[in-house]
């Protein structure tokens, strides 16, 4: 007992010496950094244009961002992958979103337009157009305008104005005029419609037209100059200062002469029209070619066939009926004393 009384006062002064305090605190230090060499770890920290790198006992990401000497700014957001000890901080840019004559700023983390609109809820019609695509990434300080389109219907109805045919003729005088058929404006139906951009009209186009009523076209006579024929001859012919042929068979002078207008087909068969006229086919026959034309020459009615006869041949005065295009024509002309050449 005595002995083991003695071993702990020896111990007692061992301890209170300075070489034992020493080596106990590099005990203590050498145990304290093998502990902090653990535990601690290498973290890359990178924001897109900084990285680096940080030994750290932080659990806490932001901790770490901190002792990497990186800020975090509002909105931006971070990564942490454990697995590559690896941090991402994605710095939040601006997308101007114009929509509805307002502008919305918003904070991208990256992401495309069409996550900038979801984030401006700013939802995208039928017809609507943006300057962007809605897939494209956006960028910083990115505008991105979207544009309101709607197209509106409407109808109108509107005149349609006739036209004036002008037919010369040598019934009249030269220069004067007479309607033979009044004209009259027709309707119709037109459907428009319009592109509206942001409230206002920037096109408008026609989708349908409906005549409900037709336009009927005045025609008008008007006197055509001296010694134009009605009729031309389909092949050229010789005339002389009077308008006459120099070439011809026969000749019937100062023949009483009137003019009609209706029928499609002569007694002879062929069709009727300007340049045939009906006479006695017992003294011209059917089918003989003839030019008429007045004895000053100022009067032309031209080339014509035989192709129609009429009453007048059973012992009148009238010696041909000449046709003309129109009725009133015919009424003009009325009765007139011409000269009528055989010339085939």
């Amino acid at each position: 007992m005595e002995r083991i009384s003695h071993i702990l006062q020896a111990i007692r002064r061992v301890v209170r010496t300075r070489v034992f305090a020493a080596t106990a605190l590099a005990m203590v230090t050498v145990i304290l950094s093998a502990s902090v060499s653990v535990a601690a770890r290498a973290v890359t920290v990178s924001d897109g244009q900084e990285r680096r790198v940080v030994l750290t006992m932080y659990s806490d990401p932001y901790k770490t961002i901190e002792m990497a000497g990186l800020t975090m700014e509002n909105y931006d957001l971070i990564r942490v992958n454990n697995a590559a000890a690896q941090i991402d901080i994605d710095r939040a840019i601006t997308v101007e979103v114009v929509a509805d004559g307002a502008s919305t700023i918003v904070y991208m983390n990256g992401g495309t337009v069409q996550d900038a609109l979801n984030k401006a809820e700013v939802t995208l019609g039928k017809y609507d157009t943006i300057s962007a695509e809605l897939d494209e990434a956006v960028t910083s300080g990115m505008a991105v305008t979207v544009s309101r389109v709607k197209y509106q219907d409407y109808t109108r109805t509107e005149t349609i104005r006739y036209e004036t045919e002008t037919k010369y003729t040598p019934v009249l005088s030269p220069g004067r005029t007479k309607v033979t058929q009044a004209g009259q404006n027709g309707t119709k139906t037109t459907t428009y419609r319009q592109t509206i951009v942001d409230g206002k009209v920037v096109e408008t186009n026609t989708v349908s037209e409906q005549v409900t009523k037709k336009a009927v076209n005045q025609k008008v006579i008007k006197g055509s100059a001296y010694g134009t024929p009605l009729s031309k001859a389909p092949f050229n012919m010789a005339l002389n200062s009077k308008n006459q042929p120099l070439n011809y068979k026969k000749v019937y002078t100062n023949k009483s002469c009137t003019a009609y207008s209706i029928g499609t087909r002569g007694a002879s068969g062929m069709r009727l029209g300007v340049g045939t006229i009906a006479v006695n086919p017992k003294v011209i026959p059917y089918g003989t070619k003839l030019w008429i034309t007045s004895a000053d020459g100022k009067f032309v009615y031209g080339y014509a066939v035989a192709a129609d006869t009429g009453s007048f041949a059973n012992g009148t005065r009238t010696f041909a009926d000449l046709y003309f295009g129109s009725y009133t024509e015919a009424c003009y002309f009325g009765r007139r004393s011409l000269n009528i050449y055989v010339i085939g």
